[in-house]
């Protein structure tokens, strides 16, 4: 027996996902204004910082795995590289799959205590994080920074631990070079 698929998903040539049943937001800098260092800086900025793209791949199963495509603008606040909110899962026992489709940027991952790992996201770099782990991407090129995810539905998230505690590092760009701070700014060796 031959069945046809219920939906067909693409990348264009923005590595953006189309078709049908999927769903986009948008996140303004001034909407993650508590972020950035420059929290009052942020607040004043209109300008998107990211998109995302996403789909249940199967609704009808508890199970389901979810796909979506991240797209992270070129931006900066007071130097301090744009990022996503970044969250830990509310279930840990659920994993999640990162693939680098456009750009230059960060994958920060974070045990939640003293472990920090920044993984380089290019085209084609796939990045497997644990459930235990944070996760937030930063953009830290000149163009869009496009990642795919794939995770299950049941993986939830928590946003609080990370609104309370803020990961422990941060990415500036500084007269062209990148540089990885602390928590507070202060300068961090890696």
């Amino acid at each position: 027996m031959i069945k046809k698929a219920t939906a067909q998903l693409f990348l264009n040539s923005s590595e953006i996902l189309r078709g049908e049943g999927v769903k986009k937001y948008t996140k303004k800098v001034s909407e993650l204004a508590s972020v950035f260092l420059n929290s009052e800086m942020a607040k004043e900025n209109n300008e998107i910082a990211y998109e995302v793209y996403s789909i249940n791949i199967s609704e009808d199963n508890d199970e389901s795995l979810q796909y979506g495509v991240t797209v992270l603008k070129p931006v900066t606040v007071d130097g301090e590289c744009v990022l996503t909110r970044g969250h830990f899962h509310a279930d840990s026992s659920y994993g999640e799959v990162y693939l680098g489709l456009n750009g230059e940027g960060f994958l920060l991952k974070w045990d939640g205590n003293e472990e920090v790992v920044l993984e380089k996201v290019i085209p084609g770099s796939v990045h497997i994080i644990d459930g235990k782990e944070a996760h937030r991407l930063i953009n830290i090129g000149e163009t869009d920074l496009s990642v795919g995810a794939i995770w299950s539905k049941n993986a939830g998230y928590d946003y609080n631990t990370i609104e309370e505690r803020g990961f422990p590092v941060r990415v500036f760009k500084n007269n062209g070079q990148i540089e990885i701070r602390g928590k507070n700014g202060e300068k961090r060796e890696c």
